[in-house]
């Protein structure tokens, strides 16, 4: 991950709670519901912290992980795919900061569209750049066997790129359905993309093992 576009991030998410900090309520939404309405509430001081400090933490995470890797020497060869699935996931993080302090501020914001949307497209692109990934113990699909046989590593991650996009598809279509809709939709597709992959390493493994 460039550093140069995490201090970017984290700067403009800092500048906008800056910027929105004397026009904020004391208290501001900072839940939705499965029906789309806010549910739960925070301080304006909470809900312009927290943005900036949840950046910093997942980019700190992104940078850390492949200096503790054992298997840290792997990053170079998908370094690049690492890197955009870095800053795709730190913007995911910002845009949803910069629509809480829009809808603190006295605008309405469709919380619940907005997040099909933008966890549609993030999973759109660890699809994209998942076949890339490398043997790891941090990122992509870590199962006992993926990390046993690299072999079954490369086939299950092609499985779970193809899931990843099919899955992130399905979440931006359902942007438009229901707000009641919309949760287990995300419920069904994570358990799929994840419940897959796992199934598939596992009969790999037991395949080319006995």
């Amino acid at each position: 991950m460039k550093n140069r576009f995490f201090w970017m991030i984290m700067l403009l998410a800092s500048f906008a709670s800056i910027a929105a900090l004397p026009y904020l309520p004391d208290q501001i939404a900072t839940h939705w519901g499965p029906s789309g309405e806010a549910d739960g509430y925070s301080s304006k001081w909470f809900g312009a912290l927290f943005g900036p400090a949840i950046i910093l933490l997942i980019g700190g995470l992104f940078k850390l992980l492949p200096k503790i890797d054992p298997r840290r020497q792997n990053y170079d060869k998908f370094q690049s795919s690492y890197s955009i699935i870095a800053n795709a996931s730190l913007t995911l993080i910002f845009v949803i900061h910069l629509l809480l302090l829009t809808n603190g501020l006295g605008y309405e914001v469709h919380m619940d569209t907005a997040v099909s949307l933008l966890i549609g497209a993030l999973f759109m692109i660890i699809g994209n750049y998942m076949p890339r990934m490398r043997p790891s113990y941090f990122v992509g699909i870590r199962t006992p066997w993926t990390l046993a046989d690299d072999r079954i590593w490369t086939k299950t991650h092609r499985t779970g790129g193809w899931l990843f996009a099919a899955g992130g598809l399905v979440l931006m279509a359902s942007a438009l359905l229901p707000a009641a809709v919309k949760i287990p939709t995300l419920i069904g597709v994570v358990i799929l993309i994840i419940s897959i992959p796992y199934l598939q390493s596992y009969l790999l493994f037991k395949k080319s093992h006995h």
